[in-house]
């Protein structure tokens, strides 16, 4: 389970670099609703055989595609008011939400090991994504992404509560679906409708930028998720969300290599912190 937590993370957090690309071409929800709605195609066309549509199922999914779309657009709409440090700390304040989720909808224990992990690994985000401590503040932007990390809180949660008893196949695709068309909504009602934007379409007949998009709606959506789904069926959310942590990690090493951007003891100190609340959490567990 481990090794395909680091490849879910691994993609997630290698997609930066042609995520930033396309953000200077294309607005972030025509980037979520083309993602997933061509990840949800894909998804279709490969495993139609496996998917099996009904109301039950369609509920759920949408729950899930619900939650996360939506807490995509948290972010980006935090991130135009606070701070790239801010918006990747707090976002990952779904990791302090999640036990008291899991307590309160599943009834619960969560063990002392967990709150410890839990902790360590949050310290570490803290470290890794705030470089300027008298730089602190909190804005609305900050609230937005508050919601955000309180949101995919959630997210996490339902999956693994759904995944163990429906299935997987049509939940990833209704999920897919419906996490698009919460970005199309939002360009179509707000981006276009309200401020007038027009996205540019024509960029895609670029084969540089088609590839990026292909390249984001396959490696950074349709396989990462599709794992995802298959991983928590099997764990914890809170066990999985801390494995998530991974993917600022990688994040950085991957600025690290390809950007040259520096590596200093808080950095250091910040990844050390979050694999020793990923290694704590699991130790002992039969399912890592």
């Amino acid at each position: 389970m481990i090794f395909i937590l680091i490849i879910i993370n691994l993609l997630w957090a290698s997609t930066f670099i042609f995520g930033k690309i396309l953000l200077e071409t294309f607005s972030v929800s025509f980037l979520i609703s083309a993602r997933f709605l061509v990840a949800g195609i894909i998804f279709g066309m490969i495993f139609k055989k496996k998917i099996s549509l009904n109301k039950e199922m369609i509920y759920k999914g949408s729950v899930i595609g619900g939650i996360n779309g939506f807490s995509m657009l948290l972010q980006v709409i935090g991130l135009q008011y606070t701070t790239a440090s801010n918006s990747g700390f707090l976002t990952a304040t779904y990791i302090l939400f999640l036990p008291f989720i899991e307590l309160a909808l599943w009834k619960k224990k969560i063990t002392s090991k967990v709150y410890l992990s839990v902790a360590i690994a949050f310290i570490g985000v803290f470290l890794l994504s705030v470089s300027d401590f008298s730089s602190l503040s909190f804005n609305k932007g900050d609230l937005f992404t508050l919601g955000c990390g309180f949101s995919f809180a959630f997210q996490i949660f339902f999956i693994s509560h759904f995944t163990k008893s429906e299935n997987i196949f049509s939940l990833l695709f209704v999920q897919f679906i419906v996490s698009g068309l919460v970005g199309l909504v939002y360009m179509l009602g707000y981006e276009i409708g309200f401020l007038g934007l027009k996205p540019n379409f024509s960029a895609l007949t670029d084969l540089r930028m088609a590839s990026y998009m292909t390249f984001l709606a396959v490696f950074a959506t349709f396989i990462p998720f599709s794992l995802q789904f298959y991983v928590q069926n099997k764990i914890a959310p809170t066990i999985a969300a801390l494995a998530y942590l991974l993917e600022p990690v990688f994040t950085v090493i991957l600025a690290v290599i390809l950007l040259s951007e520096p590596f200093g003891i808080q950095t250091a100190a910040g990844i050390t912190l979050i694999l020793s609340g990923i290694i704590l959490v699991n130790l002992g567990n039969k399912n890592s």
